[in-house]
């Protein structure tokens, strides 16, 4: 693979890899299990950078549906304690107003299969959300035009949480365009339940391409990585983020 991609794919092509980052990386599966591919070239310091967020995004994945056996039940524990120990108020920033959101819903709230809420919207939740985010951007975008996003090069990040799926608050018009999702899988050994993807590229230049992606039933992504600003199409919202 480094010898396929001798450049890190994820600071702009200019940094030699020297190693692999799986993307997204084992933590977010069950027992870390995870069948090849989505692995990427990659510089130290770019697969060190997403650590903490990653244990954060694995954390936020499992809350719907729950752990079912003791083993993830054991798992999601020690994930929980883990991204407290390295960002520490990350528990206490989940914590939020229950009848607020109910409020807040109304009729809606009988879309939902339960009433247990939590925050993703604070400081710490939002960076991992983002540093991850922009990470599977970047690397989605090589999977599937073999391009580097280059220096000045823009991830755009819209992200949905399982309420928006529910009550039917999402971009219709946008997932539109999205293929039948795709998942990782090694012979009969699939994990769609916990993680799938599906990409759209502007084919003739390469310098522009959309993921939509969902981790379990917690959360979605819907990302936008090009090669400039300017490649950006009107009317895209997000939040932006230049490589």
């Amino acid at each position: 693979m480094l010898a396929a991609q001798p450049f890190c794919v994820f600071c702009g092509g200019t940094t030699q890899a020297t190693t692999l980052d799986h993307m997204p990386s084992r933590v977010l599966f069950y027992g870390k299990h995870r069948p090849k591919g989505l692995e990427f070239s990659s510089c130290q310091p770019c697969q060190d950078s997403t650590r903490k967020a990653e244990t954060i995004f694995a954390v936020l994945s499992r809350f719907y549906p729950k752990p079912t056996t003791n083993t993830q039940r054991t798992e999601f524990q020690k994930l929980l304690r883990a991204a407290e120990r390295h960002n520490p108020g990350f528990t206490r920033e989940m914590e939020t107003d229950q009848v607020g959101h109910l409020h807040r819903l109304g009729k809606e709230a009988a879309l939902l299969p339960s009433w247990n809420f939590v925050n993703v919207g604070g400081p710490i939740c939002t960076d991992s959300i983002s540093a991850f985010s922009v990470k599977l951007g970047l690397a989605l975008h090589y999977e599937i035009t073999r391009q580097i996003v280059p220096k000045g090069g823009v991830v755009v990040v819209a992200r949905f949480s399982n309420v928006d799926a529910f009550t039917g608050d999402m971009p219709k018009a946008a997932l539109a365009l999205f293929g039948e999702g795709q998942t990782l899988e090694m012979g009969k050994f699939r994990v769609a339940d916990q993680f799938e993807y599906s990409s759209v590229y502007a084919g003739d230049t390469m310098n522009m391409s959309a993921h939509f992606a969902t981790f379990r039933m917690s959360m979605a992504l819907l990302l936008l990585a090009c090669h400039s600003e300017a490649d950006i199409p009107q009317g895209v919202h997000g939040d932006r983020f230049r490589v």
